[in-house]
């Protein structure tokens, strides 16, 4: 007997939306497996030799086109320092439409998985797990198909139902990099734990203005090697991202309900959904 709406929670209203839209497998979902599989490198490959970039504003991923498709669970950047909850779990899942192959789809949520791991074993606050359905899920791992040199996206922590981290087709082309994709993963997570990039307060020298629109403030040193950088080199967690990590999840409210800060800035937190 199907649940009835007044019953349902909004996550599910949207995931049966789409299913109802674009079809009973349009949600599928894939297993991360226990092996990373091995891949040949050629480091001096010409296609290796990348500045990849990475964009907040996020395509619909494939999963959701179509006619029908309630395309208004996408939203962007809130103007607050946000973070989730100290001491929530993140829960995710791989969705396996869209990608040109189902061993893509189950490469991709392998090394998704691996990061995940990487930054539980960090102890920073909050922790990562894998979940088979959408409904108990706070964000898809989905296909985005093409975005020029962008190798992923991810969000901010939010309150939406579902959010999405995209993972797109160049990083599938270039040997390094796929072989490598849990580590750009590492960086894309760190947007999902609230991080920014760490030049997003860097002022730009030809234009006089800061390099991204949405304002930033920063907290712990700064270091160009930080796994929230670019680089020609697949990013890596550094001590002082985890230090500063754990130091943003253990600031607390002070008397009198005044909210935690960084800087003037308060520090809003979300509950996974």
């Amino acid at each position: 007997m199907a649940t009835p709406t007044s019953e349902r929670s909004t996550k599910e209203i949207i995931i049966g939306q789409v299913i109802d839209a674009l079809g009973e497998h349009a949600l599928d979902t894939v297993s991360p497996s226990d092996k990373i599989p091995s891949l040949p490198r050629d480091d001096s490959s010409p296609e290796d030799d990348f500045f990849p970039h990475c964009i907040t504003q996020q395509p619909i991923p494939r999963p959701f086109r179509g006619p029908g498709a309630p395309h208004n669970i996408m939203v962007g950047l809130e103007k607050e320092c946000p973070r989730w909850a100290p001491g929530s779990v993140i829960r995710w899942v791989a969705l396996t439409s869209g990608f040109k192959t189902s061993s893509d789809a189950s490469y991709a949520a392998t090394h998704l998985n691996l990061a995940c791991q990487k930054w539980n074993d960090l102890s920073i606050g909050v922790t990562f797990e894998w979940v088979t359905d959408p409904k108990d899920a706070t964000f898809a791992l989905c296909h985005g198909g093409d975005s020029g040199g962008t190798l992923a996206s991810a969000f901010f922590p939010n309150a939406n139902d579902l959010n999405m981290m995209l993972v797109y087709n160049p990083v599938f082309s270039m040997p390094r990099w796929k072989a490598n994709l849990w580590k750009v993963f590492t960086h894309e997570l760190g947007h999902v734990l609230g991080l920014r990039h760490e030049f997003a307060v860097d002022v730009n020298p030809e234009t006089g203005t800061v390099f991204e629109a949405a304002a930033s403030v920063q907290l712990g040193p700064r270091n160009e090697k930080s796994v929230m950088n670019y680089s020609r080199a697949p990013p890596e967690i550094q001590v002082s991202d985890v230090e500063s990590t754990k130091a943003f999840y253990a600031l607390r409210e002070g008397e009198g309900g005044v909210p935690a800060m960084v800087g003037l800035t308060e520090v809003v937190d979300y509950v996974p959904m």
